[in-house]
């Protein structure tokens, strides 16, 4: 299996001005080594640094120490100290991020909004069309609401447009957080279902989940953040 991404020695910590100055410790010398294909989920309560250490690896949070060591292309990028610009190019090549809350343009229509990062990569208008159209179907969105603007969706909708949006670009490496919140069964199903499809193409991913039957579904590997340990899948 061929290494992918290589955490090592990452620190983040936050002030809390409002409370004193309070410090927080999130991450403390965290270490991870990830291979194509592979599904790590990250385990643990609110505030043990899930989602911060997926904001750090996305290039969101800069680290207080450590590397974020990861395969682009040919190269090797260390996220925790490479240049905006060449983030956001690792962005649009390799990595996809399903947050935890769509944010778009308002009146941007659904379709666009999923076909945006595949017309970032080069792909054709009609062709990144035509694959944002497959993958909203495949996400149970009605084809009357293509042309709308998701800000007027329900929460689920806007979820799955935010997953549509980034399982339908191919992306190497994956981060979700979350991404089955707010679903019905029948939705949640299908993403993960797209998940493994990704993993089965050779993706790397890394996902909080926090229903148990997906957790073992699609986890090769469990990371507890309270001890920043691996544990029994």
């Amino acid at each position: 299996m061929r290494e992918t991404l290589r955490v090592t020695g990452l620190a983040k910590s936050f002030t809390l001005h409002n409370q004193g100055g309070a410090r927080l410790d999130v991450l403390r010398r965290l270490d991870l080594v990830l291979g194509e294909g592979e599904c790590l989920v990250l385990a643990g309560p609110s505030g043990s640094g899930k989602s911060t250490l997926l904001r750090a690896v996305y290039g969101n949070y800069l680290p207080d120490a450590g590397h974020i060591l990861l395969r682009h292309g040919g190269d090797t990028v260390d996220m925790a100290r490479a240049s905006p610009r060449l983030v956001l190019e690792v962005r649009r090549r390799t990595i996809g991020y399903v947050s935890q809350f769509l944010r778009v343009i308002p009146r941007v229509p659904a379709l666009d909004i999923v076909a945006e990062p595949l017309l970032a990569q080069g792909i054709a208008p009609q062709a990144a069309r035509e694959r944002a159209a497959d993958m909203l179907a495949r996400l149970l969105i009605p084809e009357r609401l293509w042309p709308l603007a998701s800000a007027t969706f329900s929460g689920g909708e806007q979820q799955r447009i935010n997953v549509a949006r980034v399982f339908a670009a191919d992306y190497p490496i994956l981060l979700l957080d979350e991404p089955t919140a707010a679903l019905d069964d029948a939705s949640a199903g299908v993403v993960a279902g797209l998940v493994e499809a990704a993993r089965s193409r050779g993706a790397t991913i890394i996902g909080v989940f926090h229903d148990g039957e997906t957790r073992r579904r699609l986890a090769d590997r469990v990371f507890d953040m309270a001890s920043q340990r691996a544990i029994a899948a």
